[in-house]
């Protein structure tokens, strides 16, 4: 038996289920708890049914199951940088798995970022890239062939400066409707928040409500904390985030990348601690990675 029950707002006015506005509609948790069955014991990271976007790094994946549906994810990194070569990472591996993704990054142009998803996809450093004679015939092979397979490649990139809110999702609701959006990814959400006038913890918001409504993930990189260049496990990690409040308020997921080698001189500074420091079901952990800069990616330790 299917029973539906009305939750009113408020107010002394009856409402039925067919009301609309002032009435809401509950139902039973049993078809979601059938739904729940469905899932258990099963593999998560299946880039077919697109329930959720893998990262790319196998550990993250194994313990996180990657990124779900639905959900806002805060990047940050000890440099921009990082945050942003982190994200183009997890945006690369999507559209290299198949899922359609956005990224916009008004610090980039599409030139730029193909450059570095060829770099990191095809081992060949971005110094020969960019240089008249460093590649030999199979390289420059190598490359033609890559070039190739991304005439396929479900990647959409706008590096607009100047790009709003509205802008990004107005597009991202066409790609939603053309090709199923799975991933949207955008660079420096502070900035983008000034282009639309309003403040980050409004556009963090407006973020959160708009993955739930189109049923993607939306990963957004922020800023650290000036001037707190270490984590030494005295400290709160939120706060080492700049806006740790409001971050922390709207974001489902938040990652810190971090680099103890760029202040302790007896570390490899490409040695990275992916910090997972908010998750909706789990514990603050780690995961190790390695910045390769030749080739603008990280990659699992």
């Amino acid at each position: 038996m299917n029973h539906t029950v009305t939750q009113h707002r408020g107010g002394n006015a009856p409402a039925d289920a067919h009301s609309g506005e002032g009435s809401y509609d509950l139902k039973p948790i049993y078809p979601a708890m059938l739904r729940v069955m469905e899932l258990v014991g099963r593999p998560r990271i299946n880039p077919a049914d697109g329930n959720y976007v893998p990262s790319g790094f196998e550990g993250y994946d194994k313990r996180t199951n990657g990124f779900a549906r639905g959900t806002l994810t805060v990047i940050s990194g000890w440099t921009l940088a990082d945050s942003r070569n982190l994200q183009l990472d997890i945006v690369r591996h999507a559209a290299v798995s198949g899922l359609p993704s956005a990224i916009f990054c008004p610090r980039l142009s599409g030139y730029e970022i193909a450059v570095r998803i060829m770099s990191a996809e095809t081992d060949m450093p971005m110094k020969a890239l960019l240089s008249d004679d460093s590649l030999d015939e199979d390289e420059r092979g190598l490359c033609d062939a890559f070039c190739s397979l991304c005439e396929h490649m479900p990647l959409y990139v706008n590096s607009e400066r100047s790009i709003t809110l509205d802008s990004i999702m107005d597009a991202c609701r066409r790609l939603k409707r053309t090709v199923d959006l799975k991933l949207i990814a955008l660079h420096r959400i502070d900035a983008i928040a000034n282009n639309s006038g309003c403040e980050l913890g409004k556009a963090l918001d407006r973020l959160a409500s708009f993955a739930n409504e189109i049923d993607t993930a939306i990963i957004v990189t922020s800023a650290m904390e000036q001037g707190r260049a270490r984590i030494d496990g005295r400290r709160h990690l939120f706060l080492h985030l700049k806006n740790s409040e409001t971050v922390c308020q709207y974001a489902d997921t938040v990652l810190i990348a971090h680099r103890p080698g760029l202040y302790d001189e007896k570390t490899d500074p490409n040695e990275t601690e992916l910090i997972l420091a908010k998750h909706p079901w789990l514990s603050p952990c780690t995961f190790n990675l390695r910045l390769k800069p030749e080739y603008s990616k990280f990659t699992d330790q």
